[in-house]
């Protein structure tokens, strides 16, 4: 455990050429969805986001939900706070994000995400 960073590097160049075309064909399938542009339509994005995910197998995060949409991160963190956006939008972004974090956290609390990631990505993208 204590050569633990390297330990996961070398694990990543032997696996590196599968993940890399597993996680490329993911987002390319969630790229290809097209630009939701009306709230019924970003509801339905970001609830099929996540049976993709659930399906793929991908982790949940706020950049590929960013890519599912066709948004920058700046923009679901404006739309997360009323900026911009229908109240419906708001509530819709914000529910996707609480989803994310708690995915985040329960990922980390379980031990299956490095605490320095979770760490990381809790406050980076999730306010802490």
């Amino acid at each position: 455990m204590a050569n633990f960073p390297n330990a996961k590097l070398h694990d990543l160049e032997e696996q590196q050429p599968q993940a890399v075309q597993e996680i490329v064909s993911s987002l390319k399938e969630l790229h290809d969805l097209g630009k939701p542009k009306t709230d019924e339509e970003v509801e339905a994005r970001i609830e099929e986001y996540f049976k993709f995910c659930e399906r793929s197998s991908m982790r949940p995060g706020i950049e590929s939900l960013c890519l599912a949409l066709h948004i920058t991160r700046q923009t679901l963190f404006r739309w997360n706070k009323g900026e911009d956006c229908s109240e419906r939008r708001m509530q819709t972004v914000q529910s996707a994000k609480a989803f994310v974090s708690a995915f985040i956290e329960q990922a980390s609390l379980s031990g299956k995400l490095n605490p320095a990631t979770g760490i990381f990505l809790m406050k980076n993208w999730l306010d802490y």
